[in-house]
């Protein structure tokens, strides 16, 4: 008896231990982190963070923000009132954020690097890149998006379910490629712009963007690759939208500042104008995850079949 004792003993701290082994884990990006468990209460420093929670069903306990995630990001997975709002993106309230006792945080590497310090004394955080550097010239935030959607599955031990979502977002795109396809729209050339206010004008995105990785899945052909240094975007005044020639510029519908410039005399005489080679979409978010992506794909297919019923030059 107490031989078989020993032996459940052994066996118990055998599984007991596989199973804390098991329960703990790892997530690398910019920064690497290790957790005893899955983490629960989730500090988001930005709203694509914010969005990929969501998407996984775990609402975070504090964001940055919250109001401008309900309407730059489009409230697209909708964030609940009760979450805590701690801070800017830029100056996230260090206070705020350790009230809250996270077991994780989660945030930019290009705009969370510099409190990285302060904020590991809180909880473990997780910084990942947004915008490619100058040497990566094969960057795609389409791709990008999808690494720190799966390691941030990791954390909450959510990875069969991120990956039912990205294959659900992959089979949708086949869908409206196709779509596209019959409707003879294959290989057109489009680019992506939206009126961001500020004084910035029209803000153009490039190839290494979500948007203009969403077009070439969808079998077009994104045609504008000039980006501020560091971003995957620039932005274009009045003046220099004569450049955007031989493209049908997909346009983001009106949150701000677009009066400005599309009711200037100008506008009409702007070649994509004249040629009616533009469409509008819904508001989007550039800078989102799979369900971005499919709000995306779905609104320039929808903008392009749209156009194309409608008598044009």
């Amino acid at each position: 008896m107490k031989r078989y004792a020993m032996c459940l003993t052994l066996l118990l701290s055998f599984f007991g231990s596989h199973t804390s082994h098991a329960e703990s884990t790892s997530a690398c990006l910019s920064t690497c982190i290790e957790l005893p468990k899955a983490a629960l209460r989730v500090v988001a420093l930005n709203w694509t963070v914010a969005e990929m929670l969501l998407t996984l069903d775990i609402v975070p306990v504090g964001v940055t923000q919250g109001n401008g995630y309900r309407k730059w990001q489009t409230n697209h997975p909708a964030l609940p009132k009760t979450v805590t709002e701690i801070g800017s993106r830029q100056e996230p309230n260090l206070a705020a954020i350790a009230k809250l006792k996270p077991d994780l945080i989660i945030g930019y590497e290009f705009r969370h690097r510099r409190i990285l310090s302060s904020l590991k004394t809180i909880a473990p955080t997780l910084l990942y890149q947004q915008f490619p550097n100058a040497l990566q010239t094969e960057f795609s935030y389409f791709k990008q998006s999808q690494d720190v959607f799966l390691e941030i599955a990791k954390t909450l031990h959510k990875t069969p379910e991120a990956k039912v979502t990205i294959q659900t977002m992959h089979q949708r795109l086949e869908e409206l490629k196709q779509q596209l396809t019959e409707a003879g729209l294959a290989n057109s050339q489009v680019s992506y712009g939206k009126f961001v206010g500020m004084g910035y004008g029209l803000r153009m995105f490039t190839n290494k963007s979500l948007a203009g990785a969403i077009s070439n899945q969808l079998g077009l052909d994104y045609s504008w690759q000039d980006g501020l240094l560091g971003k995957d975007f620039t932005h274009l005044q009045l003046e220099q939208l004569p450049t955007l020639k031989n493209s049908h510029l997909i346009l983001a519908g009106n949150q701000v500042d677009s009066e400005r410039m599309m009711e200037s005399p100008v506008w009409p005489l702007l070649p994509f104008v004249k040629q009616n080679k533009f469409s509008e979409v819904p508001p989007l978010f550039s800078f989102g995850g799979p369900l971005s992506a499919i709000k995306m794909a779905e609104a320039f297919t929808q903008s392009l079949l749209t156009w194309q019923q409608n008598p044009h030059d």
